[in-house]
C-alpha cells in the first residue's frame, strides 16, 4: 500500500510540473508588418517583415497566406515577398507566428489597382569637395595601394578644377543624380570655399541641387561644446541658403547633420537644434534638418526622433553589419530594420531617409575595420551589393521628401564608398603591402569603369 501512495505522489507531481510548464508558455505577440502601405499596382511585389518578440525566447516559425496574389518566402523567414494580382482586387494577407504551440495572427488588406505614374524618385549623394590643389591625400586610399593601382577615372584631380567639375555633373545627370549634400566643415575651410566659390558658381550646374552635410565632428568639439553652431548659422543663411540650386523641401532649406545620434548619447541634441532653428529663422529661414539619427535596431522611445523634421543612416557599413560579403540575407534584415525606423518616425510625423552603399574599405586611412566587399557573395557580379540596396532603398521612400534616398558616397575615397567612375583595370586582390592583401584581406577590386552609375541609372528607370 505504501508503494502504491508513493507512485501516485511521483505521477502527480509530474503532471503539475507540466502543468505549469504548459501554464508558463505565452504566445508570441506581432508587433507590425512592414512596410505599412496598404495600396500597390497590379502585378507589384512588395517584401513584407514580420516583427514579432516572444518573451520564452524560442525558435518562431512563420506562415503567411493570401487571398490573391502570391506569396514566395523562404521556410519560416519573418519576410516574404508578395505579388499582387494581374488585375485589380482587394487582397486579404496573413501571416502567423507560431512557437511550436502557440501563435499570434496578423492580417490586413492590400487594395491593387491600375498602376499608376509615380513620380521619379530624388536621388541623393554624399558629396566631398576634399581634393583641392595637388592633395588627393595620396597614399590614404585603398585603390592606391592596388597591384595594379586603380585611379579614379579622372586621376588625382583637383576638385575645383573646372572641367572636374563639370564631368561629375554631367556623370550625375546620366545616372538620375540631382543632389549633392556636402561635406562642410566650417567658414573659410576647404570644402566651404570649394563648394561656395567653384561649385556654386559653375556654368554648368543647372538643375543640381546642393544641401549642406554639417560635420559635427569638426563644429561641434566633443559633440558637447555648441559655442560655434550660432555663427555657423549665420554664416550658412548668408552664403549658401538664398542659392537658387540650394536644395529645399516644401520651401525650406535642408540641412543635414552628421551624427545626430552621438548628440542624443551627450544630451546637446535638442538645445544643437534650437540654436539653429532660431539663427536661422532670425535670418529669415525656416529650415528642415535630415539627422543621420539612424543606426542598428530602431529605438525603444522615440523623443529624439520627434526632434528631427527627417532621419537617415549615413553609416551603412557600421549599421548593416556587413563583413568580407553581405549575403542577400543581411541585406534583407539590414532593410527590415530600416523600415522599422521608418515606422517609428511616422508615428511621429517625422519623414525616413533610406540610405545604400556600394561597399567599404578603410585600409588606406586607418586600421581596424573588416572590409565589406562590392559584391553580395564571393560567387556574384561586382556591383550586386549596390544593385540590391538601391533596391530596397526605394521601396521606403516618403512621398514628404520627394521620395528621397541618399548614396554613401559620390567621391569618399578614403572608404572606398565612391561610386565616381574608376579607370578600368583588371581584377585584383594583390596590393603593395608586404603580405600582398593587407589591404584587400584577400577581397577582389576590380577597376569598374561606370559600373555604379549604370546600375543606378536602370534601377531608378525601371
Amino acid at each position: 500500500m505504501t508503494q502504491k501512495i508513493f507512485y501516485f505522489f511521483i505521477v502527480l507531481l509530474l503532471t503539475v510540473s507540466t502543468s505549469c510548464d504548459n501554464d508558463s508558455n505565452t504566445p508570441p505577440e506581432i508587433i507590425e508588418v512592414l512596410p505599412d502601405t496598404r495600396n500597390t499596382s497590379i502585378g507589384s511585389q512588395i517584401r513584407f517583415t514580420c516583427n514579432a518578440t516572444d518573451e520564452n525566447e524560442t525558435l518562431l516559425s512563420y506562415t503567411w497566406k493570401s487571398s490573391c496574389g502570391t506569396f514566395s518566402s523562404e521556410e519560416n523567414q519573418n519576410y516574404a515577398y508578395w505579388t499582387a494580382p494581374d488585375e485589380a482586387s482587394i487582397c486579404d494577407l496573413s501571416v502567423i507566428v507560431s512557437d511550436g504551440e502557440l501563435s499570434d495572427e496578423y492580417t490586413f488588406q492590400m487594395i491593387v489597382e491600375e498602376e499608376e505614374e509615380v513620380p521619379p524618385p530624388t536621388v541623393g549623394v554624399y558629396y566631398y569637395p576634399w581634393y583641392g590643389g595637388n592633395d588627393f591625400h595620396g597614399g590614404k586610399y585603398l585603390r592606391e595601394h592596388l597591384d595594379p593601382v586603380q585611379l579614379p577615372e579622372l586621376g588625382e584631380y583637383n576638385d575645383r578644377d573646372n572641367e572636374v567639375i563639370k564631368q561629375h555633373l554631367e556623370w550625375c545627370e546620366y545616372a538620375g543624380i540631382g543632389l549633392w549634400v556636402s561635406s562642410w566643415w566650417g567658414p573659410g575651410k576647404m570644402t566651404d570655399k570649394t563648394l561656395k566659390d567653384n561649385i556654386l558658381k559653375h556654368d554648368d550646374l543647372n538643375d543640381m541641387k546642393i544641401a549642406l552635410f554639417y560635420e559635427t565632428s569638426s563644429r561641434i568639439p566633443d559633440f558637447t561644446d555648441v559655442s560655434k553652431v550660432e555663427s555657423d548659422m549665420n554664416y550658412i543663411a548668408e552664403n549658401y541658403f538664398n542659392h537658387p540650386n540650394y536644395f529645399k523641401i516644401d520651401g525650406r532649406a535642408v540641412l543635414f547633420i552628421y551624427l545626430t545620434r552621438v548628440l542624443s548619447r551627450n544630451g546637446v541634441l535638442e538645445s544643437t537644434l534650437d540654436i539653429m532653428r532660431n539663427t536661422a529663422n532670425q535670418a529669415g529661414f525656416d529650415i528642415y534638418i535630415v539627422g543621420d539619427q539612424v543606426f542598428g535596431k530602431p529605438p525603444s522611445t522615440t523623443d529624439h526622433i520627434a526632434l528631427l523634421d527627417a532621419i537617415t543612416n549615413y553609416d551603412v557599413y557600421g549599421s548593416s553589419g556587413g563583413k568580407m560579403y553581405a549575403t542577400q540575407e543581411k541585406v534583407n534584415n539590414y532593410y527590415a530594420d530600416q523600415a522599422g525606423w521608418r515606422s517609428k518616425a511616422h508615428q511621429v510625423g517625422t519623414s525616413f531617409v533610406p540610405a545604400s552603399a556600394p561597399g567599404y574599405n578603410d585600409t588606406g586611412v586607418r586600421d581596424g575595420h573588416v572590409p565589406l566587399s562590392r559584391k553580395l557573395s564571393e560567387d556574384d557580379e561586382f556591383g550586386s551589393l549596390f544593385e540590391a540596396m538601391v533596391n530596397e532603398a526605394l521601396q521606403i521612400t516618403d512621398s514628404e521628401t520627394g521620395n528621397l534616398f541618399m548614396i554613401t558616397s559620390w567621391n569618399e575615397w578614403h572608404e572606398d564608398t565612391q561610386i565616381e567612375p574608376v579607370a578600368k583595370a583588371p581584377a585584383t586582390n594583390k596590393d603593395d603591402s608586404n603580405s600582398k592583401q593587407d589591404y584587400t584581406a584577400g577581397l577582389e577590386y576590380e577597376g569598374y569603369g561606370l559600373r555604379y552609375l549604370d546600375i543606378l541609372k536602370a534601377v531608378v528607370e525601371k
